[in-house]
């Protein structure tokens, strides 16, 4: 059996040649086209109805034809069934689209393409401002959210089940959100960090639940992806003094409800929910020397080993400072 990258490499030129040709091919001008299939009939077969009905489960329409000659059945793609239908944009949102897809584009991916396929414009001629990790988990979810269809995959050591409501990108990382049947409890929204996903998902039965209301699920993972539960288990809290520097920016992300305490310098004492602590180190450490962890104890010295291991390059550079020495307050060694 064929590597999956080999596979897929198969797959990508089985699809080009059905789509490019002007009539259909039987599955022996198929298996000399496209590189990759056995030579023996039975296993050349076998291997190009797996191929086929991948593509077709990607939505991808491969026609089935009468042909002459011994095969008597020839396949194809018509462009005209696969091409998007027309968008009805307006120039000014072409541009838009355009100056979108230059600015921000996913690891690997070329806009140019499809940009042509959805508006006809060129792609600017532009260094993308942001590149999304790209990661083979992302495929299968967005065709379970496309198809209504609940994905199963293990996290934490634990079996999912999962009715997909949408994709987020929050502070470098894909978040799953969606409604997880097996949660602890009964069913509960649930948000999943793809990159940890453990195996491949896999897709139920499609049209298997209603999708939520636009944008529920950016508002269900809000812009603090880590105050939810990776786990289904229960949230814990963490008090906080920000200062006035970066104040702002902090409740713009946890929101004005957080404040139990205002001082006269004009910082704060906030207190919030915490799911994903690693997530909450990797933001204050972002913040620098504008945030102190009060409490727990136990988050506290995550937060202070990991400003020591951040330190250590520079300090190691510093004249008369011994490398890796990094001074930390008395009650947190």
């Amino acid at each position: 059996m064929a590597s999956r990258p080999a596979r897929l490499e198969r797959i990508t030129n089985l699809f080009l040649a059905l789509l490019e040709t002007e009539r259909p091919l039987s599955l022996r001008e198929i298996g000399v086209a496209v590189a990759g299939y056995p030579a023996e009939p039975g296993a050349l077969r076998q291997a190009f109805e797996r191929d086929k009905r991948t593509l077709r489960d990607e939505g991808v329409p491969v026609t089935v034809e009468r042909i002459d000659g011994d095969e008597q059945v020839g396949y194809r793609i018509l462009p005209d069934e696969y091409a998007l239908p027309e968008l009805g944009l307006d120039p000014d949102e072409r541009e838009a689209l355009a100056f979108a897809m230059a600015a921000v584009r996913l690891e690997g991916a070329a806009p140019a393409g499809a940009l042509a396929k959805l508006t006809g414009e060129p792609v600017p001629d532009l260094p993308p401002v942001a590149v999304l990790p790209s990661l083979p988990a992302l495929g299968p979810l967005q065709e379970a959210i496309r198809r209504r269809a609940a994905v199963r995959f293990a996290y934490h050591g634990r079996r999912r089940e999962v009715e997909a409501h949408g994709l987020v990108f929050r502070r470098g990382a894909w978040y799953l959100v969606g409604l997880d049947r097996l949660a602890d409890g009964g069913p509960a929204v649930r948000s999943f960090r793809v990159d940890r996903l453990e195996g491949e998902p896999q897709l139920g039965r499609p049209g298997d639940y209603a999708l939520p209301e636009r944008d529920a699920a950016a508002r269900s993972l809000r812009v603090a992806p880590w105050s939810r539960p990776e786990d289904g288990g229960p949230a814990g809290e963490v008090v906080l003094d920000v200062d006035v520097r970066e104040l702002r920016a902090v409740l713009a992300v946890v929101g004005d409800d957080a404040v139990t305490r205002r001082h006269d310098d004009g910082s704060a004492r906030l207190r919030f929910a915490v799911g994903d602590e690693d997530g909450f180190v990797a933001f204050v450490l972002g913040l620098g020397d504008a945030v102190e962890v009060v409490e727990p104890a136990g988050l506290r010295r995550r937060v202070v080993e990991a400003l020591r291991l951040a330190a250590r390059p520079v300090l190691g550079s510093l004249a008369g400072g011994a490398a890796g020495e990094t001074v930390v307050p008395e009650g947190d060694r």
